[in-house]
């Protein structure tokens, strides 16, 4: 079993698809073994985010007044699964007219994985079981 993530984003709450979001991933086959309630700073997307156009539109998704959640996903090829999942979401968010957002982050790579989880777990609020 391998280990992933998806973060929502600002969006997602703004417009109503944090449940789609938490409704497909369930609907996929991963598990979802936790859920982290966040809060990131302005210098946590600097660390996330190469460049400075992703990180530009990324704090205006992931400002710091938003409490963000952030749920752990186990499953077989987990890292692959819920990356191309993401793409699923977002066409399927877009398809309704909502373009103007990315929804959720999840890593493009076990190393990402690792390397943003760490970044993230110094921003937990609270953590809950599933």
């Amino acid at each position: 079993m391998q280990n992933t993530f998806c973060l929502l984003k600002s969006e997602s709450y703004i417009f109503g698809k944090d449940t789609v979001i938490k409704q497909r991933i369930s609907e996929s086959g991963l598990k979802i073994t936790g859920r982290w309630k966040v809060r990131l700073k302005f210098s946590d997307i600097f660390k996330l985010y190469n460049g400075w156009i992703p990180r530009i539109a990324s704090i205006m998704r992931f400002p710091p007044l938003f409490k963000l959640d952030m749920y752990i996903l186990e499953g077989h090829d987990a890292v692959n699964r819920m990356y191309n999942l993401k793409h699923e979401i977002r066409y399927e968010i877009w398809r309704f007219g909502f373009r103007k957002g990315g929804f959720l982050h999840t890593p493009d790579s076990i190393e990402e994985a690792r390397i943003h989880k760490a970044i993230i777990s110094k921003r937990i609020i609270k953590v809950f079981t599933v």
